[in-house]
Formats: C-alpha cells, sequence, structure tokens
C-alpha cells in the first residue's frame, strides 16, 4: 500500500545525506591542502575542484535555489 506522495523515500534520503556528507569531507581536504601547500602548483587546480564541488553541495541541498557563487547570471 504505497502510495506515491512525492516525498523522497527513506533510502534515497539516506544517500543523499551520504553524498552530502562526502562532499563535505571532500571540501574539507581541498581545503586543508591549500592551507598547507600554499606555494604547491596544484593550488589553481585545488582552487577550482573546491569552488565545483562547494556548487554541486549547494545544489544538492537546494535544488531551487540560486546559483551560490554568481556565477550562473
Amino acid at each position: 500500500m504505497a502510495a506515491d506522495t512525492g516525498t523522497p523515500s527513506l533510502e534515497a534520503g539516506a544517500e543523499l545525506e551520504r553524498t552530502l556528507d562526502r562532499l563535505e569531507a571532500r571540501m574539507e581536504a581541498l581545503q586543508l591542502s591549500m592551507r598547507a601547500h600554499r606555494a604547491s602548483p596544484r593550488l589553481e587546480l585545488w582552487r577550482h575542484d573546491l569552488r565545483e564541488t562547494r556548487e554541486t553541495w549547494f545544489r544538492l541541498v537546494d535544488p531551487d535555489g540560486q546559483d551560490p557563487t554568481g556565477e550562473g547570471n
């Protein structure tokens, strides 16, 4: 007797939470790398990766929201 109420299932919600947790961990690791290795030739790559990861996190948290970086408009 599963009625489609338009709300995500518990399984889908749990998967979203796991994805958000992984993205948060990635952002923290990138920020740590950037702080610890400011002279690294990879700094710009990490900065770009951090920006994309953050944008993905915001899209998942609020799919109908505005671009948090202001770069979309």
